[in-house]
């Protein structure tokens, strides 16, 4: 009954926190979810939630996260370039000092977190003696599901705990979006938002009263414009970490070799895998991966199949009109 009791007050103290904080109750209902896992967590006296347990993120435990061949986000999915590079990505970065953990629903891998520390983190962020929360994810939820919102709520617990004590503060990047890595979900874990780039803003959750507030990097690479030339430029960064941006990096490609204007496009294409990368080509709003039309930013996903193809067409008929009216 006390252990009933104390936990009622615990529920109640955040869901009044969160209410306060969002004005709405979505926080309340993602709060009681977490807090029910712990309490069941706890009773079972061991490392399990509802079935679910974690294990420390290994390079013998890759095959088990969630973006990685064969993983619960991947499988059975028809995804273009070789998502295999995602695996040997997650191998440097643990030699690099990249941790995290793997959670399991029984014996199923669904979820993981993974973070590092920021001096040698592959994202454009400075914050020394901080940890970056890189990745995390709960696998074989529809989008919209709050189920994994609250599973990852757990898994950036832990990331939290492990590394409260080794590092100065935890940073990461929030998402102006209600369901990827959302950031008023990162508010409700004690980030603050320190920094914006459009719709990405710098997350922090300090440790310590005299932890350095982290920074984005200072944008270093211009995306090319030359309309003037009559010419689309393409710039664009992927990277290994992810398979759909894999995924996305191969569909441009296909699609630029194939296309039937390709002598109008001139592409450049880069990989943000290392922190060196991440800063020589960081470009608002300072994610991973960006793509740019004569400098302008495109989000590819909107772009699916064959219309990724007709808006270049588009675009380089629209430099014709351009073109056209100004010499008549």
């Amino acid at each position: 009954m006390l252990a009933s009791f104390v936990l009622l007050e615990r529920v109640e103290h955040e869901a009044r926190r969160v209410v306060n904080l969002r004005g709405s109750t979505e926080g309340v209902r993602l709060v009681l979810r977490s807090m029910f896992t712990r309490a069941r967590y706890a009773s079972r006296g061991g490392d399990r939630t509802m079935g679910v347990h974690c294990r420390p993120l290994t390079a013998e435990r890759l095959s088990d996260v969630a973006c990685c061949p064969g993983g619960a986000e991947v499988k059975g999915k028809k995804l273009r370039g070789d998502i295999t590079e995602t695996a040997a990505w997650r191998r440097r970065m643990i030699d690099l000092g990249m941790r995290g953990v793997v959670a399991y629903d029984e014996d199923r891998p669904r979820g993981f977190a993974e973070y590092m520390p920021a001096e040698a983190a592959p994202v454009p962020i400075d914050a020394p003696g901080a940890a970056v929360l890189m990745c995390y994810h709960w696998a074989g939820t529809d989008a919209e599901d709050p189920e994994h919102l609250a599973m990852e709520r757990e898994l950036i617990g832990r990331v939290i705990e492990e590394t409260r004590e080794r590092f100065t503060g935890l940073v990461t990047q929030g998402w102006d979006l209600p369901t990827h890595f959302p950031i008023p979900f990162l508010e409700e874990l004690g980030f603050r938002e320190v920094a914006r780039s459009e719709l990405i803003a710098l997350m922090w959750n300090p440790y310590r009263t005299d932890a350095r507030e982290p920074t984005l990097a200072p944008a270093a690479y211009a995306p090319r414009d030359l309309s003037d030339e009559r010419l689309l430029a393409i710039d664009a960064a992927f990277s290994a970490r992810c398979p759909y941006s894999l995924d996305t990096e191969a569909h441009l490609k296909e699609t630029v070799s194939s296309h039937p204007l390709k002598e109008r496009i001139r592409m450049t294409l880069y990989r943000i895998d290392t922190r060196e990368d991440a800063f020589a080509h960081a470009v608002p709003p300072f994610d991973w991966a960006w793509v740019t039309f004569n400098g302008e930013a495109i989000g590819l996903f909107e772009y699916p199949g064959g219309k990724l193809a007709d808006e270049i067409t588009k675009r380089i008929e629209a430099m014709n009109d351009r073109f056209g009216r100004r010499e008549g």
